[in-house]
């Protein structure tokens, strides 16, 4: 069962070097694709996909996959960060305008991050998020 293709595939992880709790109980990797690839071979939802995961090879390929999804998820939030950092400190003497954003009852949280974004990119002074069922960040 699931117990066993568990076992197969941290196994590969291992042999290749990647400690499955590591990626596995931090919040960074939550919902990335390495995350969504160890699920899929471990409760895999079709027969079809079932039938995949007792090949003799096939842990060992996912594990494969798994450490390159997780070298690309790595490589891409350093690339953010870099780049973030290098526009904070190109825009650390400028002053934020004097531009208040409301939004008020926005259902899409993708159309919340593209407006903080976008916010953030114009300098605006703040933004204000209100209405029960606008989506909002932690901080």
């Amino acid at each position: 069962g699931s117990g066993e293709r568990k076992e197969r595939l941290d196994y590969e992880l291992m042999k290749i070097g990647v400690i499955p709790n590591d990626f596995l109980e931090s919040s960074e990797y939550q919902g990335c694709s390495a995350l969504r690839t160890y699920s899929s071979f471990i409760l895999p939802k079709s027969e079809g996909a079932l039938a995949m995961t007792s090949q003799p090879r096939r842990a060992a390929v996912v594990a494969n996959n798994i450490a390159f999804l997780l070298k690309e998820h790595r490589s891409h939030r350093e690339e953010w960060l870099r780049n973030h950092d290098r526009s904070l400190e190109e825009t650390k003497d400028s002053e934020r305008k004097p531009i208040i954003l409301i939004m008020d009852n926005i259902r899409s949280a993708a159309n919340i991050g593209n407006i903080l974004r976008a916010a953030e990119a114009a300098r605006c002074s703040s933004v204000m998020l209100c209405g029960s069922m606008t989506p909002a960040p932690p901080n």
